[in-house]
């Protein structure tokens, strides 16, 4: 009964995380959904794992802050330079 109610929250995550990054025209947002969809592929493996599952999990989770800070790092940089953050406006600033 857990493995099926954790593995269904977790595929809620990937449904919600993948809704949010294709529907969403804010970089932020897009940021959001995939910080979601991550934290539900980790569920979806602790379901499933035991002890080895929680240690990789862990690691991933801080492997996950620190590209989740790098990310929004790169999103003030880029507001800066356009003035905006939706995602089309991100298209000129190649080169």
């Amino acid at each position: 009964m857990a493995l099926s109610m954790n593995m269904g929250l977790a595929i809620a995550f990937l449904a919600l995380g993948m809704y949010c990054v294709l529907t969403k025209r804010n970089v932020i947002k897009t940021v959001i959904g995939i910080e979601i969809m991550a934290k539900g592929a980790a569920l979806s493996f602790l379901a499933v794992g035991g002890m080895t599952a929680q240690v990789i999990v862990i690691l991933a989770i801080a492997i996950d802050a620190i590209i989740a800070a790098l990310m929004l790092a790169m999103i003030v940089n880029a507001y800066r330079h356009s003035g905006t953050l939706d995602l089309g406006a991100f298209t000129r600033l190649r080169g």
